[in-house]
């Protein structure tokens, strides 16, 4: 049974079949954009245009229940057979799926079997769901490490001494390896954490609020704790920041896709998606793979595998888009004292090509929400990925492609048994270690 909500912005969402996707738009080819609309407005469905030629796609608004109802009794043997054939794969189709089939049955009937390019406008959000980042790994919120300052940080009153007494100094950060290199970032806000500072470029807009941010949900800390991973990996390396989801860590695909496209003329070397979703035929989101073709060629892409490796009566995986996708470099998490084996959270599947550290790693957060917490431990593939999009960051010099990097990456990791190398995480000596606190059960 599909059931509808409401979107981060009021739009409804469906969920399906676990896949959300918006209630009442859907992407189409550009060049075909004005053909589907023309149909739509036949029958009723009231259809508003929004083009992006960086994606070479129109994103269209409809009233998918008039649509339905118009055909009924313009196309009723249509309607009938969308509602079958979805029926035949066990679940019941919204007004939006009816409308889609329609379309596709009767533009093909009119051109020969031809269809243009159409699909859903599908929910991106954090990793542990369906269209997520998925920074939970199953381990849910970060969890804040105490006694930890920064070299230079100090910002409480003068009087007070420096650092406190008990507390463990954290040196600033260097500015190798990655010295040139920029790394795209598409995630939810970033915190203006004192040891990012300098670390990135970011609109005004795209910045957690310094004071006030208790009121937040903790997904929000997701960008910042991805960040520090990736400059601990490259601390020379500069980001550029893209809030390309909420606060919750959500967003529908298309504003997600404009976000991605938005980093084409950045000149970027990587772009790192600790994000992803699943759909329910298993192929790639249309939006999501029109905005990676949009980055161009010199641009690797990294993504986080997901974390939905534990699956029901053992099934395989889904594929998680856009991790899954040829072009992409898609990161699985490691845990163990030897990090080779597989975190239970990470999906075993051939699509993935790269292992990173994902389990009780440490990175740069205020999980406190207060402007205090320094460091935190969390779990996750978007850890790995980001561990990976750092790695080749910190190889991108002396005009070396990412791509180049990227083989230099590869040749120095040690293989675990499917032969995907496993890219570590740098240790650095002021940081806290990474791993469960002492004592603490996972």
């Amino acid at each position: 049974m599909t059931s509808a909500g409401t979107g981060s912005k009021g739009r409804r969402v469906v969920e399906g079949r676990g896949q959300p996707y918006r209630a009442d738009q859907l992407a189409v080819g550009l060049p075909y954009a004005r053909l589907v609309a023309d149909h739509l407005d036949a029958w009723g469905a009231r259809p508003d245009l929004e083009e992006d030629p960086r994606l070479n796609l129109a994103l269209l608004r409809l009233d998918a229940a008039a649509a339905v109802a118009r055909l009924q009794h313009t196309h009723p043997a249509q309607v009938t057979a969308a509602r079958k054939a979805a029926d035949d794969e066990g679940y019941e189709p919204s007004d939006l799926d009816v409308t889609l089939r329609c379309l596709r049955r009767v533009l093909a009937g009119e051109y020969a079997g031809w269809v243009p390019t159409m699909g859903k406008n599908r929910v991106v959000s954090r990793i542990t769901g369906s269209y997520v980042i998925d920074g939970g790994g199953g381990g849910g919120r970060p969890r804040p490490l105490d006694s930890y300052v920064i070299d230079g940080g100090g910002v409480g009153r003068p009087e007070l001494p420096w650092p406190p007494e008990g507390s463990t100094l954290v040196e600033l950060r260097a500015d190798a390896p990655g010295r040139g290199a920029r790394v795209g970032l598409v995630d939810t806000r970033l915190a203006t954490h004192p040891w990012l500072a300098g670390g990135y470029v970011a609109a005004a807009t795209a910045l957690l609020p310094t004071r006030g941010q208790a009121g937040l949900p903790w997904m929000a800390d997701h960008a910042t704790f991805v960040a520090g991973i990736v400059l601990r990996q490259a601390p020379g390396a500069v980001i550029e920041l893209r809030s390309g989801l909420d606060d919750e860590g959500s967003q529908d695909s298309w504003r997600l896709a404009q976000a991605v496209a938005d980093l084409a003329d950045s000149s970027t070397d990587v772009v790192n998606l600790s994000l992803g979703c699943r759909t329910e035929d298993g192929q790639p989101p249309l939006v999501l793979s029109a905005a990676l073709a949009a980055l161009g060629p010199r641009t690797l892409v990294v993504a986080a595998a997901g974390n939905h490796g534990s699956t029901k009566g053992g099934t395989r995986p889904a594929p998680s888009w856009p991790a899954a996708l040829d072009e992409v470099i898609a990161v699985g998490a490691v845990d163990g004292a030897d990090g080779t084996e597989r975190a239970p959270f990470s999906p075993d599947a051939p699509w993935v090509d790269a292992m990173a550290p994902g389990v009780d790693v440490v990175s740069t957060c205020d999980a406190r929400g207060d402007g205090t917490g320094v460091f935190a431990r969390w779990s996750g593939t978007s850890f790995a990925a980001a561990a990976v999009s750092g790695a080749i960051a910190a190889q991108v010099h002396h005009g070396r492609t990412a791509r180049e990097a990227w083989q230099d990456v590869v040749k120095a990791a040690p293989a675990d048994a499917d032969g995907r190398p496993v890219v570590a995480l740098s240790a650095l000596a002021s940081w806290p270690p990474d791993g469960p606190r002492r004592g603490a059960r996972r």
